[in-house]
């Protein structure tokens, strides 16, 4: 009786586990993987966290703009490069594109595009500033002061700061897309 009840035992297990096998598989969409990059022929590489980057401009308040040319703080960012060659370019520049503020077109026009509730703030724009201070109106063709590279990588410094373009800014979001060209010599 204990090699009936042994092989009992025996069976069950094997039946339970070979149920457990056969469980149902579920198979679900996961999501979408979006994969962007650019091989390029020059003398550097733009660092991968440098290409889709967030200035944060912080807040200021319309107190601090009573007339049209008053500036915010300036706020620091840079432009990484990588695997620079000095052998390829000993330079290198960048221009920014983006729209133009209505009346001054030096400096980026602000809008909502974080889509907050407040809507668009008006009255200024975004002024963008080289390593020495010049400013760099977003048409695409005016390049900074050229920095000189060194073989590896690159640290480009630039500030963006809000300039009013009236006596009178209204809050809101103050947001700006530009994008940027590289140009080495």
């Amino acid at each position: 009786m204990n090699k009936r009840f042994s092989a009992l035992m025996i069976g069950t297990a094997l039946l339970a586990s070979g149920v457990s096998a056969f469980a149902a598989t579920s198979t679900v969409f996961g999501g979408n993987i979006h994969f962007t990059g650019r091989i390029v022929n020059a003398a550097c590489a733009v660092s991968a966290e440098s290409t889709d980057q967030t200035v944060n401009m912080g807040q200021f308040r319309t107190a601090k703009f009573t007339a049209a040319g008053d500036y915010s703080g300036k706020v620091p960012f840079t432009i990484k490069l990588e695997d620079c060659d000095t052998a390829v370019s000993t330079k290198a520049s960048v221009a920014f594109n983006g729209p133009a503020d209505k009346l001054d077109n030096t400096i980026l026009g602000v809008s909502n595009v974080a889509g907050g509730a407040a809507g668009s703030a008006s009255g200024l724009g975004i002024e963008l500033r080289d390593h020495l201070d010049n400013v760099l109106i977003p048409n695409g063709s005016t390049y900074s002061t050229p920095f000189t590279l060194v073989d590896g990588k690159n640290v480009l410094h630039f500030s963006a700061r809000y300039k009013a373009t009236s006596k009178t800014v209204t809050p809101g979001q103050a947001d700006a897309d530009a994008t940027f060209t590289m140009q080495y010599q």
